[in-house]
């Protein structure tokens, strides 16, 4: 069954009257969506945004915080690394296809030695993340956690 204010094409709006698609909707109890604003021209009720600080903001700064350094200097270690091999095969060829040791030219050595970085990128960021962002990490759900158990919530 359709109703009335079921169209979904609305003719234009007059000049100078808000879109009614561009409006925000507020569910009443009648069963449809009426606009937000109040009638007489007055300004819409908005509820206020006020932030309420939580007690764990300063845990959780701190632990976005170790998370991100640890993030980038592993990312930016490894990426690095490679943008250099890179520029120095595009920039230098001769002296990346020169010889070092016997066969092993110095693109083919740097080459290993991207392999060595991001290989030890990734073990620096596995022990960052034990030794600084976990301990954190595991103090902040204990907080949130500890309260609800003593509180007798089950979960």
């Amino acid at each position: 069954m359709t109703h009335p204010d079921d169209n979904r094409y609305l003719p234009p709006a007059p000049p100078g009257w808000p879109q009614s698609w561009a409006e925000p909707r507020q569910h009443h109890a009648y069963g449809y969506d009426a606009p937000s604003y109040a009638p007489y021209g007055q300004a819409p009720w908005r509820p206020s945004q006020t932030h309420e600080p939580r007690p764990h903001d300063a845990d959780l700064t701190a632990l976005r915080s170790a998370y991100q350094v640890l993030r980038r200097v592993s990312t930016l270690t490894a990426l690095g690394s490679f943008v250099v091999y890179l520029v120095l095969s595009c920039c230098a060829p001769d002296l990346m296809g020169s010889r070092i040791a016997g066969e092993l030219s110095l693109g083919m050595g740097l080459g290993i030695l991207q392999l060595v970085v991001t290989f030890a990128a990734v073990l620096w960021y596995g022990r960052g993340a034990e030794h600084s962002v976990d301990p954190l990490a595991r103090a902040v759900r204990e907080r949130t956690v500890r309260p609800d158990r003593d509180a007798g919530v089950t979960g």
